[in-house]
């Protein structure tokens, strides 16, 4: 079942392309979003990881200058200058860490427990290192007090206690600045190791960001092509209407198509269907028109023909019979005129039927009561059907509004559906009245004969068609064009009993009664 919101097509339209820009935003998000990260690794290998691989590996350098100076230290001139040497190298030593230290700050609040764990391992190295130099300081202490030159050029003599004391104190010295060389030595190694392993995480990333890439893409396009079949299938139906309304316009009025789809498309395919059924009736009523305008010259024409020869047949054959009625043994042949006198009046009232089917007028509408006309009508047939064996039965509904009908046109055409419903050999003919729909009165005429049969049916109205033996055909004919000219319409339903004809003629509003009064009289 089609969920409500999916009924239409410009909804499932609007769907499709909403889930494509979906797919094609998550993977631009998804793209940017590991593009940032991506970046963001790439800054911190450029501003943390290298800078302190630079900082650990300068301070390296600086501590293997400070062991280098302490082997030398004999060839200074004077203790002030191995004073200022040493405090330098110190000095140096010491801001370095500091700057490490900093570096490291930086990198605590990167993204990421890989980054946090590196921060911890390199600061328990300098830590370390900074925990180790303050306990040098004794050691410096006691050797800046006598250091162990080769030559002074000041020419002052070595108090020879504290020289030894400074000698050993060197050799001590030399002693741990070679272990703390050793952890600057590894701190450098551990960061250009963390600089080679955060770089291989970074091209990692990059094949995985190509990889997911190329995936959302990939899943982005074919959800397009979905997205594009789908609306292809939704759309299919357009193809269905445009394919029909080519058949029509090539005459194929009885081309119809399946009403489903979306809601727009099962309303215009129900609408494409009323309108080519409408198309068909109204081809069907021209060319029933013109068939009946055809026919009504005719039978104007031919009756024009015949009427005169038969009036003449008429009054020869009255003479003759008059004459044959003085004769002794004329009665054979009056036999004979009498006959002929039968066949000429069954004649003239086919011509005159002819005639009134030519010369149907327009009708003269006015406000009635349709009761009262097939009232009147019950009251003028019932004898008459009566003595043929058959009850009428009407039944009136009392309170039906007034409709525009021509009294007389509309009684004409009741008649003849009254005396089809008595010839059809049933024992009883129903006459009723009810209000019908859209602003209109019914008049029903049924019978409980054989029925008609189904294939009849569709030509039961055309002219010169009937399923009596010795029928003109007209009387249906003649029923539908009056109906039709009031602006109603006819119906007829046959199952396998009896018969049922439906009359529905427009009710009488203060429009309509001005339009007749203004209509000129037809002729």
């Amino acid at each position: 079942m089609v969920p409500p919101l999916l009924r239409t097509l410009s909804a499932r339209v609007v769907l499709g392309f909403a889930v494509l820009i979906v797919a094609f935003g998550v993977t631009t998000a998804f793209v940017v979003a590991y593009m940032d990260q991506v970046v963001d690794e790439i800054s911190i290998i450029r501003t943390r990881y290298v800078t302190l691989a630079f900082q650990t590996r300068d301070l390296a350098r600086k501590e293997d200058a400070l062991i280098g100076y302490l082997d030398d230290l004999s060839n200074e001139l004077t203790p002030k200058r191995v004073e200022l040497r040493l405090h330098g190298y110190q000095l140096g030593r010491r801001k370095t860490l500091e700057e490490i230290g900093h570096t490291l700050d930086g990198l605590r609040v990167a993204r990421g427990s890989w980054h946090r764990t590196n921060v911890e391992e390199a600061s328990a190295e300098v830590r370390l290192i900074e925990n180790e130099i303050p306990q040098l300081d004794p050691l410096y202490k006691t050797l800046l007090a006598a250091p162990p030159l080769d030559h002074r050029a000041d020419g002052i003599p070595d108090d020879h206690a504290l020289v030894a004391a400074a000698t050993q104190a060197r050799a001590a010295l030399k002693d741990k600045e070679t272990a703390i060389k050793q952890h600057t030595d590894q701190l450098a190694k551990n960061m250009e190791g963390k600089v080679a392993d955060t770089a291989l995480i970074l091209e990692m990333n990059e094949a995985r960001l190509r990889t997911f890439t190329i995936v959302l893409g990939a899943g982005a396009i074919v959800i397009g092509l979905l997205v594009t079949l789908w609306a292809t299938l939704t759309l299919r139906p357009l193809r269905r209407l445009r394919d029909a309304a080519k058949r029509i316009a090539a005459g194929d009025y009885g081309s119809r198509i399946a009403e489903k789809g979306p809601a727009e498309v099962a309303d215009l395919a129900r609408e494409f269907n009323v309108m080519g059924r409408a198309v068909q009736e109204r081809e069907r009523e021209l060319v029933r028109s013109e068939r009946l305008a055809a026919v009504g010259k005719m039978a104007a024409m031919i009756t024009h023909e015949v009427r005169n020869p038969l009036s003449s047949i008429g009054l020869n054959t009255e003479l003759l019979e008059e004459e044959l009625a003085q004769m002794p043994n004329g009665e054979e042949g009056r036999a004979l005129c009498r006959a002929i006198t039968r066949e000429v009046d069954r004649l003239t009232a086919i011509t005159e039927e002819y005639l009134a089917f030519a010369r149907l007028p327009t009708p003269r509408l006015a406000a009635e009561q349709i009761d009262t006309v097939v009232g009147n009508l019950a009251t003028f047939v019932r004898e008459d059907l009566a003595a043929r064996g058959v009850t009428l039965v009407s039944e009136l509904a009392g309170d039906l509004p007034r409709a525009m009908i021509d009294e007389g046109q509309i009684r004409q055409a009741l008649l003849n559906l009254v005396r089809n419903a008595a010839e059809a050999g049933g024992a009883h003919v129903w006459l009723r009245t009810r209000r019908g729909g859209d602003e209109r009165v019914e008049v029903e005429v049924a019978d409980d004969g054989p029925g008609i049969p189904t294939d009849a049916i569709p030509r039961l109205f055309d002219p010169f068609f009937s399923t009596k033996e010795g029928g003109t055909g007209l009387g249906l004919a003649l029923t539908q064009q009056i109906v039709h000219d009031h602006g109603g319409d006819i119906r007829v339903a046959s199952h396998g009993q009896g018969a049922t004809f439906v009359v529905s003629v427009p009710v009488a509003s203060e429009a309509r009664v001005e339009v007749a009064k203004a209509a000129p009289v037809g002729s």
